[in-house]
């Protein structure tokens, strides 16, 4: 199932002492709404917002080994989304795009490829991290307790990844790129068996996950991952400030020249900065923000809130127009979306 040649001949050690090997919890959850997705990564913080339109399905499988040391994922979405991440406290995050996508993801405001010259994402929980995926992605993830992973790295003989740098992409070969998502799907369709109580099941798994560690530890070392320029990092604050303007509650929409002075820019420098960093326009993306806000409070709020109320709340004044924008968008009328929630 994990084959040594991975390692030119030779297999990875065991897992070092100190890995309790406690029973390994597995799950499936699917949903039909992006909100409802975003809580099902166990013990992440998490903010979807749906971009483009139809109706959304998602579905996550993940691994937990070792309490709370070690989480490994597979997340498909349909639709293009927005993602904001926090893994759970003390952790690193590494992330790279199954083999099934072709299109590029925005990864803290770049674009990373997903073809052939695929990159290892990387961040810390400290800081999290913002995606832009493309409609049916596919992304494997690791989460490792940092001190965790720095103890089993030494008692490994490995060189633990450096983490100076809060969010990075590294790249990788195909062949490398393969072997990692093979291992973290074999670990997967481990944990769906039901085998790992099972002897042989726990060494296989044990042999795994020692081999998942030797390929984190095999990318380049330290953060050899070039640094965002400056001009870079202001960018992309800059969008995600404009994002934070739009989900605040306001009876006025926020409109591109008000959005403009409020971060002292040219509307052309804020077009220019939503290119760089999401690939649209701002019009369109914070329109959507604001729908996403909208459709929260229909499936959250109270079953005597109406529509009208909550569209108005987020600068929808024409209900005509919100209703369209809005099925356009989820699949749905707003009111549908009021109903099952206040079903639920």
């Amino acid at each position: 199932m994990f084959p040594a040649s991975a390692f030119n001949g030779r297999a990875p050690a065991p897992p070092a002492a100190g890995w309790s090997m406690d029973p390994p919890q597995y799950r499936v959850r699917t949903s039909d709404d992006v909100d409802e997705h975003a809580g099902h990564l166990s013990a992440w913080q998490q903010q979807y917002d749906q971009l483009s339109g139809g109706r959304f399905s998602g579905r996550v499988r993940e691994l937990w080994v070792d309490g709370p040391r070690l989480q490994v994922f597979h997340e498909h979405t349909s639709r293009q989304t927005s993602q904001q991440c926090a893994p759970w406290s003390g952790s690193v995050w590494f992330g790279l795009a199954d083999r099934q996508g072709r299109q590029p993801l925005h990864f803290c405001g770049q674009a990373q490829r997903t073809d052939p010259g695929r990159a290892l994402l990387r961040a810390r929980a400290s800081e999290g991290f913002e995606l832009r995926t493309p409609p049916d992605f596919g992304i494997y993830g690791v989460v490792l307790d940092q001190d965790w992973l720095h103890a089993q790295a030494e008692a490994a003989g490995l060189a633990a990844p450096g983490l100076a740098s809060p969010a990075q992409a590294i790249s990788l070969s195909d062949g490398h790129h393969a072997a990692l998502c093979h291992t973290i799907e074999q670990l997967l369709q481990l944990g769906q068996s039901g085998e790992v109580d099972l002897p042989w099941g726990r060494l296989a798994l044990q042999a795994g996950l020692a081999q998942l560690l030797h390929l984190l530890c095999a990318g380049p070392g330290g953060d050899a991952g070039v640094p965002r320029p400056a001009a870079a990092q202001r960018r992309f604050a800059l969008v995600m400030a404009a994002r934070e303007l739009a989900r605040q509650p306001s009876h006025e929409a926020l409109g591109v020249d008000e959005l403009c002075q409020r971060l002292h820019l040219t509307r052309r420098t804020l077009q220019n900065h939503f290119q760089a960093v999401l690939g649209e326009s701002p019009a369109e993306f914070l329109k959507a923000v604001r729908l996403n806000a909208c459709r929260r409070a229909l499936r959250a709020g109270p079953a005597d809130a109406s529509v009208q109320t909550v569209a108005a709340r987020w600068g929808f004044s024409h209900m005509g127009h919100f209703s369209q924008d809005y099925k356009a968008l989820f699949g749905e009328l707003p009111s549908e979306t009021r109903r099952r929630g206040a079903a639920g």
